[in-house]
């Protein structure tokens, strides 16, 4: 488990990446805007149900709301299997050459981008 674990942060990390703003994000899950204030201000914690909607509208796990996984899903619905394939290759590129570490893209990434572009402009 990390042990710098905090739900708030994560939470309005998720949120702030949607461009939600609290209203708006408590509004999805059926609650009041100071609800959402408290928990990223870990002043509250939320119910095992709110966690779980929280995970299905964010599509994270629940490990991942909990601190216990530091990675999020990507979900692939609604893409077309050509579409699938180019995201799953561009990860897998991404895995092996870190672009933190080295500053640029590979060849192969800047590659897989490309055809990210032209498949998702059609």
């Amino acid at each position: 488990m990390n042990d710098a674990f905090d739900f708030g942060l994560i939470l309005k990390g998720l949120r702030k990446e949607k461009g939600w703003t609290q209203e708006e994000l408590a509004n999805k899950i059926n609650k009041e805007s100071s609800i959402i204030s408290r928990y990223e201000k870990n002043l509250q914690s939320p119910t095992f149900d709110t966690v779980r909607a929280f995970s299905a509208l964010f599509n994270v796990s629940m490990d991942y709301l909990s601190g216990m996984e530091r990675q999020s899903n990507i979900s692939t619905i609604g893409l077309n299997e050509k579409q699938r394939n180019i995201i799953m290759q561009l990860i897998q590129q991404f895995r092996e050459h870190n672009v933190i570490t080295s500053k640029q893209l590979t060849d192969k990434q800047s590659c897989l981008l490309g055809q990210i572009l032209a498949e998702f402009l059609k």
